[in-house]
């Protein structure tokens, strides 16, 4: 077996080939566009398979765009703009970190995709590095490829002949590395993802969150064939994926056998032709048929020789070779599957109308068959599919592209991809890589993790909880700096990790929160003109009004520090208040007043003076 990863990450900065801001949407649409896309061949005359099979499906595609966060580069109709250089900056340092070879001209190409997720037919890539090495803990893998190139657009929805997909990710930077096929085992795959993980978050310029990073995997064992599997969110899940499809070849290496060896099949006994049997089955009690034939779609049936028992034959978990047929039917002529005569009687279709189609097809003792309901150009479409897919397994393993769906299951997705899908972009000049800015950026790379827990720990004295959450944490090289500036290490990861998510969770838009706007707030309690207590409230309210000076929006919510001369005097007037508190059992006359004076100060004063001042007056009483 060897397994080779491609992990695919979205960068925290604005998109690649224009200024939009990289945010995803979650309210209505301003405009919708409507679109057709279809494939282009390549500078040799050749058109990519996987886009050809692509625009054979005849879907068109909506595309809803915003008004504040899309351009007209997204709905290409106007060219592209210069890449963007912190994204490209970004991905310099990652192949720096994995000792790559950075490529002295960058040129941006077209990878040719008419699924409809790019409303231009393509999407645009750039090959930054080739090489270099990842390291695991008991050895080092080969990097292959370190490509930065725009993220698609979201789907939404679909249906027979549409699909909508929306433009808020379209154009978000996306690093794609690459390893040479050199994992052996599931548990290397697994092991290998985190660290690709680990190794982009040390920019601290990643996204996080589900959908953010992305992982294929290629997957190949010895007489089987190289497939990919794409769209693994899950990094545990991983290793559940490659066990999945060694499991996957082996049985269609089985099948393989089975037909050739044992029962003597060849390939041209497999080239039946489609029988129609809506006459045979006009009379069917069966919903699915009925339904069928009143909407005058045709029922096409045909034998398929020798494959009795095998299309019921499990591949994967709840997964069948008759699955696979499906799979392909569904991909390619747009029905909805199959219905074979291993899953027979089933669907309200009796045995007696089974034993009826068989004897139609004029299937012998060991032959199986398969049948499929639709318009006529439809389901004879879907019969050639069949006959197509029941010819390879004579073959064993087909390459192919095949999408994650989950519980480490695949299923058939497009054939691989060739070199024809891909040509110049010609809009874009060449980027020339500067040797001395890649020197300087040689200096200033980031720590590694174990490097930074390390300096957290021991440095920075932060406890161990805090150093764990902040090594991984996107904000550690900001973090880094604030330290240098001289702020103090516990409060500042405390309000990067703690206190902005919890200003997540009361849903205040964090995303508009500066880091100018953490420093200076950072500083402020630094210079003892606000205290820890007041942080967050400043913060949310500075962003209501992001214009405005500090200062302002601590005068405007009246956050003044308060003076110990004030602070003794507000609290000999709340103690005696409470005067009944005295004379009242079994009652902690500190705590109780502590509250009462915490709602008085407003945050003027720390939880820890107040405490300080309070208990010297009880203890003068």
């Amino acid at each position: 077996m060897k397994v080779g990863l491609e992990v695919h990450q979205q960068l925290d900065t604005g998109k690649l080939f224009c200024r939009c801001p990289s945010i995803l949407r979650d309210d209505s649409p301003d405009t919708v566009l409507n679109r057709r896309l279809r494939p282009v061949a390549s500078e040799l005359g050749k058109y990519d398979p996987a886009a050809l099979e692509a625009f054979r499906k005849g879907l068109s595609y909506k595309y809803e765009f915003f008004d504040d966060s899309n351009c007209l580069v997204e709905a290409d109709e106007e060219p592209p703009m210069e890449m963007d250089s912190e994204a490209l900056g970004i991905v310099l340092q990652i192949a720096l970190m994995s000792e790559s070879s950075i490529l002295n001209e960058l040129h941006v190409m077209r990878k040719q995709v008419i699924d409809g997720s790019n409303t231009s037919g393509f999407q645009r890539t750039a090959m930054i590095a080739l090489g270099g090495k990842l390291k695991l803990k008991k050895k080092e893998i080969g990097v292959q490829t370190i490509v930065l190139e725009e993220d698609a657009a979201r789907p939404m929805s679909k249906s027979e002949k549409e699909i909508v997909y929306r433009l808020d990710r379209m154009g978000i930077p996306l690093i794609e590395l690459a390893t040479e096929p050199e994992i052996f085992s599931p548990e290397e795959a697994r092991e290998a993802a985190l660290a690709i993980g680990e190794l982009f978050r040390r920019t601290g310029k990643v996204k996080r969150g589900l959908g953010s990073i992305r992982q294929d995997v290629n997957i190949s064992i010895a007489k089987g064939a190289r497939i990919e599997a794409k769209g693994i969110q899950e990094l545990e899940l991983i290793g559940e994926y490659v066990k999945g499809e060694v499991e996957r070849q082996l049985n269609l290496l089985e099948v393989k056998r089975e037909l050739t060896e044992e029962r003597n099949l060849k390939e041209e006994e497999l080239s039946s032709k489609a029988i129609e049997l809506n006459e045979l089955l006009k009379d069917s009690t069966s919903k699915l048929i009925k339904g069928n034939l009143s909407k005058g779609n045709k029922v096409l049936g045909v034998k398929l020789k020798s494959f009795n028992g095998l299309l019921g034959k499990e591949l994967q978990p709840n997964r069948r070779l008759g699955t696979e047929f499906a799979d392909y039917v569904k991909a390619r002529s747009g029905l909805k599957g199959i219905i074979h005569s291993d899953e027979l009687p089933a669907y309200g279709i009796t045995e007696k109308e089974k034993k009826e189609i068989s004897e139609r097809l004029e299937c012998g003792e060991g032959d199986a068959f398969a049948f499929v309901l639709g318009e006529r150009e439809k389901a004879e479409k879907a019969i050639s599919v069949v006959i197509e897919r029941a010819i390879y397994c004579l073959k064993g393993v087909p390459e192919e592209t095949r999408n994650a769906t989950g519980e480490g299951n695949t299923e058939y997705s497009r054939p691989l991809p060739g070199a024809a899908r891909m040509y110049p972009e010609t809009d874009i000049r060449l980027i020339r890589v500067d040797e001395k800015e890649l020197e300087e950026m040689k200096k200033n790379l980031p720590l590694s993790i174990e490097q930074r827990y390390l300096l957290y720990l021991n440095n920075y004295k932060l406890n161990s909880q805090l150093a764990e959450k902040m090594k991984l944490s996107n904000y550690a090289p900001f973090y880094e700096k604030l330290v240098g500036k001289g702020l103090d290490a516990t409060n500042s990861a405390v309000l990067l990790l703690e206190g902005l998510t919890q200003l997540k969770r009361e849903r205040i838009a964090v995303e508009k929160i500066s880091n100018e706007m953490i420093e200076e707030v950072l500083l402020a309690l630094k210079e003892e003109k606000i205290t820890k207590e007041v942080m967050l409230k400043v913060l949310s309210e500075w962003i209501k009004k992001p214009s405005k000076k500090l200062k302002e929006v601590i005068d405007s919510l009246e956050l003044e520090k308060i003076s110990e001369k004030e602070l003794k005097k507000l609290i000999k007037e709340v103690i005696e208040k409470n005067e009944a508190l005295f004379k009242t059992p079994n009652v902690n006359i500190q705590s109780a007043l502590m509250g009462d004076v915490m709602i008085q100060v407003k945050g003027r004063a720390s939880g820890k003076l107040v405490n300080r001042i309070l208990r010297e007056e009880l203890e003068k009483m």
